[in-house]
C-alpha cells in the first residue's frame, strides 16, 4: 500500500502552505508515477482537504509543469491520476539554466570533480531529456564553443567508492576500509620516489567514522575519525581500494559541520592548535590579480605606501601556506611569523643547493 501523508484540514478549504503544497506534489508524483493512480476522492481522505482542494493541487501541479492525467483504472473502473515519470522533469529551461545545468556538468566530466563518474553521466542524461527541443538545439550549437578547464583524473577514486562513503555518512555507519599510503612499503631509499616508480604501496586497513566529505583544488577528501587512535583523520578517496559499510553506528557530535571543522584550513589541513596570524607583502605585479580571489575567510588586504599590497589571514598551520608563498616566488616576502619565514627561506635554499648540484654534475 502507498505511503500516505494525512494532514489535518487547515482552515475551511484545508488550504496549505507551500512546503506542505510541495510535500503533496511529491507524494502525487510519486503514487500517479506507478500503478496505484490515486483518486480525487482518496487524495482528499488522505490529505484531510476537500475534493475541491485536491482539483486546485492539481492544477498547481500542471502550472509547475507537470504533466498530470486521468485514467480508468482497470481494477474498479475509478478515473485515477497519472503522472508522467518520463516526462514531468520536462521544463521550459532558458539558454543560460541549460547551461549552468547540462554544460557545466558535462564539463567535470573526467575529472576530479566526478568521483562517481557514472552518476555524473546518468544525471547529465536526466536533465538533458528535460530540455525543450529549441533549447536542446542552442545547447548543440554552443557545445563545441563553451569549455571549462579543469585538470583531469589520473587516478579516479574506485567504482562505488563515493557512493559507500555517502552511505555511511548518511546511516552514521562505521566503515570498513583498505586504505593506500602515497609511500613504497618497501624499506630503505626514498619512500616518495620509489611510490612514483610504481613499487607496492603499503596498505592498511582500518575502520572509521565517517563525517563528512569535500573537494578540494584536484581531489575528494573524507574526514572520518580513526577508530584505533580515536583521532580525526584525512583520507584522499583516491587511495580508498576497497570500502564497505559495517552494522556498527556512531553518535555524531551536535553541531558538527565540514565549514567548522575547516573554517581556519588554508585548503584541507585541520588543525586543533588555535590559529596562525600570517602576513605577506606582495608586489604590485601580482597584487593586483591576488586581490581577486576569496583565498581564505579571513583574509584582508592592505596597499602600503611603497606600493605593495599586504595580505593578512589567521589559518591552521603553515604547511599549505608555505607552498602558497613559494609558488609566488619573488613576488611575495613573508613579514610574520617568523617559523614561515625560516621555513620559506630553508626550502629556497635546498631548491638553490640542487640546481647548483646539477649543473656541477653537467660540467
Amino acid at each position: 500500500m502507498a505511503k500516505t501523508t494525512k494532514k489535518q484540514p487547515k482552515g475551511e478549504h484545508g488550504r496549505a502552505d507551500s512546503v506542505e503544497m510541495m510535500e503533496r506534489v511529491k507524494d502525487v508524483i510519486q503514487r500517479a508515477s506507478g500503478i496505484d493512480q490515486p483518486t480525487r476522492a482518496e487524495l482528499a481522505k488522505d490529505y484531510g482537504i476537500t475534493p475541491r482542494s485536491v482539483s486546485n493541487l492539481v492544477e498547481y501541479m500542471k502550472k509547475l509543469g507537470i504533466e498530470v492525467t486521468t485514467q480508468t483504472r482497470p481494477r474498479d473502473g475509478k478515473k485515477g491520476y497519472v503522472v508522467n515519470a518520463t516526462n514531468f522533469m520536462r521544463q521550459d529551461l532558458s539558454v543560460a539554466e541549460a547551461v549552468a545545468s547540462v554544460l557545466l556538468t558535462q564539463s567535470v566530466l573526467d575529472t576530479p570533480l566526478a568521483t562517481d563518474a557514472g552518476s555524473t553521466q546518468s544525471g547529465l542524461e536526466r536533465i538533458r531529456k528535460s530540455l525543450g527541443e529549441s533549447v536542446r538545439g542552442k545547447m548543440e550549437h554552443l557545445s563545441g564553443r563553451f569549455a571549462v578547464r579543469l585538470l583531469r583524473a589520473a587516478k579516479p577514486p574506485r567504482a562505488n567508492t563515493f557512493r559507500v562513503v555517502l552511505d555511511g555518512i548518511l546511516e552514521n555507519r562505521v566503515l570498513t576500509m583498505e586504505y593506500e599510503s602515497p609511500y613504497a612499503s618497501a624499506k630503505g631509499g626514498s619512500k616518495a620516489a620509489a611510490a612514483v616508480a610504481g613499487k607496492a604501496r603499503k596498505i592498511e586497513t582500518v575502520l572509521i567514522e565517517p563525517y563528512g566529505v569535500f573537494f578540494a583544488r584536484r581531489s575528494w577528501y573524507l574526514v572520518a575519525r580513526k577508530r584505533s587512535a580515536g583521532e580525526m583523520r584525512l583520507y584522499k578517496l583516491a587511495r580508498i581500494t576497497r570500502v564497505a559499510v559495517t552494522s556498527d553506528t556512531f553518535p555524531m557530535p551536535r553541531g558538527w559541520t565540514l565549514d567548522k571543522y575547516l573554517e581556519n584550513a588554508w585548503e584541507t589541513i585541520h588543525s586543533p592548535q588555535a590559529p596562525v596570524k600570517v602576513v605577506v607583502d606582495l608586489s604590485p605585479k601580482v597584487a593586483g590579480n591576488m586581490v581577486e580571489t576569496m583565498w581564505h575567510p579571513s583574509q584582508t588586504f592592505t596597499t602600503l605606501a611603497d606600493g605593495n599590497v599586504r595580505f593578512t589571514a589567521r589559518v591552521a598551520g603553515l604547511d599549505e601556506i608555505m607552498w602558497w608563498v613559494l609558488g609566488i616566488g619573488s613576488n611575495a616576502r613573508v613579514v610574520e611569523p617568523k617559523e614561515l619565514r625560516e621555513r620559506v627561506a630553508a626550502e629556497i635554499r635546498a631548491m638553490h643547493r640542487m640546481v647548483e648540484k646539477e649543473d656541477a654534475a653537467a660540467k
